[in-house]
């Protein structure tokens, strides 16, 4: 609903002029009217405020004691539109390049090393939301995405990023705890689950025919936190390779116990609506993302 106590903006951008200026004639010159139209203007907003803006003098007219009041208040507003305006316009200049992505790879991949993309494109207005549903790119604002597995959209185009295996990690002190697990062997220990992927441990059980001895289980929320449970010795997780290379590259305390028995979990694709197929700036994004899952899920230690 319009603020009912407004006046028209016409009126406000008379009066400041009149009041910077402290001159109706100077104000209609930078107006273009006549002084006679400021004159009326002045007159109808003080009609509609109820005071007294302007004390009239034979050669000269003074702001009265509302008169300041008002004119820093219309300023302050004023000055506020200014900036928002110029901040909307030059906004307009830059592109926005959204990218839709799961939580995971932001953080690992993304957030520590999207300044080096944002460094070769400093106009670009990058924005990364990360979700765990896959968003609909058709209606979306996001320019490309991140997915987990490929889809059949027709108006869609995905390019693969990377491979996605599973294996169990843990750390060396939990491998010396366990010294069963480098035979598959669970007995006495506690499986570190992640609850938005109910799969992870099921698919690689039953491709290596395994039937852990365990009842024992943490659920956590997030890869990450299931590395910092691996860490703290509270049990073995289920590894994503090569995630799982970033991570014991930065702590030689976690071992992959199994590195034999690996099981294909997938696939990361960067997806986009198919009106960017020949985009520059989406293909260098592309190469970017493989160049940096290249350096940074590598197997080998810097």
């Amino acid at each position: 609903m319009a603020n009912q106590h407004l006046p028209s903006l016409n009126l406000i951008r008379v009066f400041e002029a009149a009041a910077r200026c402290m001159s109706f004639r100077d104000a209609a010159d930078e107006l273009c009217v006549s002084p006679p139209a400021v004159s009326h203007q002045i007159r109808a907003l003080e009609e509609y405020l109820g005071v007294v803006l302007f004390k009239r003098e034979s050669r000269k007219v003074t702001l009265t004691a509302e008169g300041k009041r008002y004119y820093l208040h219309v300023k302050r507003g004023l000055d506020v539109i200014d900036a928002a305006t110029l901040a909307v316009r030059k906004d307009k200049k830059k592109r926005h390049f959204v990218i839709n992505t799961l939580p995971n790879i932001a953080s690992l991949l993304l957030l520590p090393n999207i300044q080096e993309f944002q460094v070769r494109h400093p106009d670009l207005i990058i924005q990364i939301d990360t979700d765990t549903s896959r968003v609909d790119l058709e209606t979306s604002e996001a320019t490309v995405a991140v997915r987990h597995e490929c889809g059949n959209e027709p108006g869609l185009t995905y390019h693969p990023l990377v491979k996605i295996s599973l294996t169990p990690i843990c750390s060396r002190g939990y491998l010396e705890q366990h010294p069963g697990l480098q035979d598959a062997d669970f007995s006495g220990c506690r499986l570190i689950k992640i609850s938005g992927d109910t799969y992870q441990w099921p698919r690689w059980l039953a491709e290596w025919n395994i039937l852990p001895e365990t009842s024992d289980e943490l659920v956590v929320s997030t890869v990450q936190a299931s590395i910092e449970a691996v860490k703290n010795n509270i049990g073995v997780a289920m590894g994503y390779l090569p995630t799982a290379y970033q991570f014991m590259r930065t702590d030689d305390a976690l071992v992959l116990p199994v590195s034999n028995m690996v099981t294909r979990h997938g696939e990361c694709f960067l997806a986009y609506r198919n009106d960017y197929i020949g985009d520059e700036l989406v293909a260098e994004f592309h190469d970017w993302m493989v160049g940096i899952i290249d350096r940074e899920w590598s197997d080998k230690k810097n």
